[in-house]
């Protein structure tokens, strides 16, 4: 297999359990078995920083911006996407997302038999296929990298933009899942429309766009409409509640973030449950506006306001 140069990130996994670091373990010998690159993430940035005498914010920085680089130096991402009902950790969402805007060849290992995996990471996927077991992630790493190396795929690089522009269209990211999430999510959107942004919303018509003719799947058409709606923003607008961030949620901050979009994030939830002693997922909070998020509507509109005039 001519697989000279081709690197994996590899997504998910070896940070925060024993079964995440066991996996990485395994997946990391199936690539050098096929004479494979990948970045590990924990190796390359955490392995040896988690200890570091850093002041908690400049760790959380170069822990992000280390993890954004693996992504951006390979040509394809191997995503672990293990977890109850097809969602995955926020962290591994918000990276696949920023590999889909990238244009990276994403795979996907799920040995969890709780669901399938959530549709709207499934529409990222090379060939649109879940690895089921190991054997399966072999074949899709053959094909994928003579796909890579077809297209002749190349590292990305993030260069950050001097300047913004103005804020006037918004894409409000919101879990709309509870008659109660539906709910606020609604006064999340009537509140920014009156302060005079022309809102993207999905519940009910409020997503703006339009769908390519004779399509037929539905979560395709999904993801197509999101990605021009993400595409055509001036900004993103995350309700970042829950135990952890939405998986839909999550991806479109990597999205939004890999296009450049200014993210705004807004917290209601009173439990703090991020990682490395933050209070969300280190890189959804590393790539929010000033790494801030707002815990109501008054403080978001405020930082919006104050965003438009720099």
């Amino acid at each position: 297999m001519p697989s000279a140069g081709v690197k994996f990130y590899l997504n998910g996994g070896g940070l925060f359990t024993i079964q995440g670091r066991w996996w990485d373990e395994k997946v990391e010998a199936l690539f050098r078995e096929l004479d494979v690159g990948i970045y590990n993430p924990w190796k390359e940035s955490k392995e040896g920083q988690l200890r570091a005498a850093l002041p908690r914010e400049e760790l959380r920085r170069r822990i992000f911006e280390s993890d954004r680089n693996g992504v951006d130096v390979s040509q394809g991402v191997v995503m672990l996407g293990e977890g109850a009902a097809g969602e995955v950790s926020s962290g591994t969402a918000w990276e696949t997302g920023y590999a889909c805007a990238r244009s990276k060849v994403v795979l996907c290992l799920r040995t969890d038999l709780r669901g399938d995996l959530n549709p709207i990471l499934k529409q990222c996927l090379f060939n649109g296929m879940v690895s089921r077991d190991l054997e399966e992630l072999r074949s899709q790493v053959v094909r994928a990298v003579n796909e890579i190396h077809r297209l002749k795929m190349n590292r990305t690089y993030y260069r950050r933009q001097v300047g913004r522009k103005e804020i006037k269209k918004l894409f409000l990211s919101v879990p709309y899942f509870t008659s109660a999430e539906t709910d606020y999510a609604k006064a999340l959107n009537r509140k920014l429309s009156k302060l005079g942004y022309d809102v993207m919303f999905t519940p009910g018509t409020g997503l703006h766009g339009r769908l390519p003719r004779g399509r037929s799947n539905v979560w395709a058409d999904r993801l197509v409409m999101k990605t021009h709606c993400l595409d055509e923003c001036d900004a993103v607008v995350a309700l970042l509640d829950g135990f952890d961030s939405c998986t839909d949620t999550a991806w479109d901050c990597g999205y939004g973030y890999s296009k450049y979009k200014p993210v705004f994030g807004i917290r209601t939830d009173l439990r703090s449950l991020g990682d490395l002693g933050g209070e969300i997922n280190l890189m959804i909070e590393q790539s929010l506006v000033d790494t801030k998020v707002c815990h109501s509507m008054d403080e978001l509109s405020r930082l919006l306001d104050t965003a438009n005039k720099i």
